[in-house]
């Protein structure tokens, strides 16, 4: 005999059927709010509506590849990649996990409001981008005049946890 399978909502982790069609019904109406909020327009707005389109059915996030983008929309990964630029720079999409990059990486994306408030999401990824610029920033010096030239010219890498 086989087991019957737990139902979807309960799979989910979500406490009863009605919270899961809440959360449901939530996503639906933040989507319908984001397309009527966004400035963007062509391709933008085109990779905006597919990533709504591949996103979890009870929450505002989806995991894709640029690459998965591309086929979804029909257009060039120069394309996509400025369209992800303009819709962070609008709010409409904020990386949450995976947003190191690399090519058929997936990056994990919450998809929001363009306009709402700063979230501890936002915080979070302007520190990992300032640790990952001075970073970089730190292994170009260190390589072209040295540690101990890099280290005069930019200060301690210890003091900002590099």
């Amino acid at each position: 005999m086989t087991q019957k399978r737990a139902p979807k909502w309960q799979r989910q982790g979500y406490r009863s059927d009605e919270e899961y069609r809440a959360a449901c019904s939530a996503t639906k109406k933040t989507r319908r709010a984001a397309m009527a909020a966004t400035k963007a327009e062509y391709t933008t707005a085109r990779v905006l509506e597919k990533m709504w389109d591949e996103a979890d059915f009870d929450k505002p996030r989806v995991t894709i590849t640029k690459e998965q983008l591309m086929g979804l929309c029909r257009c060039s990964l120069w394309s996509v990649k400025r369209a992800l630029i303009e819709l962070r720079e609008e709010g409409s999409v904020k990386p949450y996990k995976g947003w190191e990059g690399g090519r058929g990486k997936p990056t994990t994306w919450w998809l929001s409001v363009p306009g709402g408030a700063s979230t501890p999401v936002d915080d979070q990824i302007e520190r990992m981008e300032a640790k990952r610029d001075r970073e970089a920033a730190w292994n170009f010096l260190k390589g072209k005049y040295g540690p101990l030239k890099a280290m005069e010219i930019m200060g301690d890498p210890e003091d900002s946890g590099i």
